[in-house]
This record gives C-alpha cells, structure tokens and sequence, in this order.
C-alpha cells in the first residue's frame, strides 16, 4: 500500500476580498445618492468634500480588494498590496475597536464617561456604536481576512505588513487633523 502525499496549496479565499469590495460598494452608493441629493438641495459646503474624499479613499479600497483576488491585479507588487489591504483594515477598525473599548471600560466601571462621543452612553450613543461597526468594522474585518489571505497566498516580508497598519494608521491620524 502507497501512501500519497498531496501538496498542499492554501485555499484561494476570494470571498472576504469580493465581500469587502461589495460592502463598501453600497457604502459608496449611498454616500454618492446622498452626496448628490445635498447638492441639488444647494447644500453643499465643506461636509460634501469630506464626504467626496472618504468616498474616493473607499473607492481606491475597493480596487485593492478586487486586485487581490483578480489575475490583473498581479500587475501590483504583491508587498504593495497586501501593505494596502493591511492598511485599509487598520483604517476601518481603529474607530470601532477605540469605541468598543471605551464602552467596555465605562461598563465596568474602570473608567467614567468623558465628553466626547466615544463614550456617550445613551441610545444615541449605542445607536451611533452600532453605526460605526457597521460602516467601518465590518468592511475593517472583512479586509483583515482579505489580507490574511491574500499573504497565505503572496508571501512577503512582515515589515509590509508593519508598514500597512502603520501608514493606514498615519493616513486616519492625517485626515483627523485636516478634517478636525
């Protein structure tokens, strides 16, 4: 009796990558449609260009997502995109994650509300906690499960991986200052 040993190549898990891409893709219908509708009502004033430069950035995560998962998309070095990919999770999870913890720490009574949003612990403010989640955790888990796969797939160094949290992080501290 021969025993085979089959190699093994890690699964192509397209799905986050298609799913992230998909998800944000409503996000940026719906940004646009309202974006559009605030405009022919002539509002429109220094909140339209914020709400035109998140939806350009989420575009640009959009095509990560999808050249992750799409033979064209080796046309992009892979350090680079899985550094994007890294980033884009970085980006969507900082807010959400910051929250969770803040409202897990005034639950428990480790800390006391403070005045800002973050801890503001009406149904206002847990309506506003499930907005966050829903609009930057969830396409922030489904990109970090796109890059774990896209890195099983690609292998790199760690440092791009590093330098994604990192630059993604820089970028959401940036657009904190210009926007703030």
């Amino acid at each position: 009796m021969s025993t085979h040993v089959a190699r093994h190549r890690p699964a192509v898990r397209r799905w986050p990558a298609v799913a992230a891409a998909v998800y944000v893709s409503l996000f940026c219908l719906v940004a646009s449609t309202a974006l559009v509708w605030d405009v022919a009502r002539g509002g429109a004033g220094e909140d339209s260009a914020v709400v035109l430069l998140a939806i350009l950035l989420r575009l640009v995560t959009i095509a990560m997502a999808i050249a992750s998962v799409y033979p064209w998309g080796r046309v992009v070095p892979a350090w680079m995109l899985l550094a994007g990919l890294w980033g884009a999770a970085a980006v969507q999870l900082a807010y959400p994650i910051a929250e969770t913890v803040v409202k897990g720490l005034i639950l428990t009574g480790a800390m006391a509300p403070i005045d800002k949003g973050i801890s503001d612990m009406s149904a206002t403010g847990w309506f506003n906690f499930a907005a966050a989640w829903a609009v930057w955790g969830v396409p922030g888990v489904l990109f970090t499960l796109a890059a774990l796969s896209y890195g099983r797939r690609h292998p790199v160094r760690r440092r791009w991986v590093a330098l994604g949290v990192l630059g993604g992080a820089a970028l959401l501290a940036g657009l904190g200052i210009l926007i703030g």
